[in-house]
């Protein structure tokens, strides 16, 4: 009897190590935050699509590069959420300005 619970015990313990876990929606600073509203700006003045924008962003030197990914399937997981044609390259200074906009790298 005692084997028996403490084989469930395991079990249970295994099931809920292999459940799939939630990722954290990024935190972003004050001024990350400041140049996804610019992003969406950008979005919303070229395309039709930025109320379903994800942004991810990288600091090189002075610049913002800015990957805007239109989200499809917001159930799906991965790259299953996007579409490919709905992806946008932006550089963006500090100050807001637009420097780039395009399909591709």
């Amino acid at each position: 009897m005692r084997i028996a619970l403490l084989l469930t015990g395991l079990l249970a313990l295994l099931a809920a190590g292999c459940t799939e876990k939630e990722a954290a929606p990024p935190v972003h600073t004050e001024k990350e935050k400041q140049i996804i509203r610019f992003a969406t700006k950008a979005v919303n003045q070229f395309d039709d699509w930025a109320d379903r924008a994800e942004f991810k962003l990288q600091r090189r030197q002075n610049l913002w590069y800015v990957t805007a990914w239109r989200v499809e399937h917001p159930e799906a997981k991965g790259n299953m959420r996007y579409v490919p044609w709905g992806r946008r390259e932006m550089i963006i200074d500090d100050t807001g300005k637009l420097l780039s906009y395009s399909n591709d790298k």
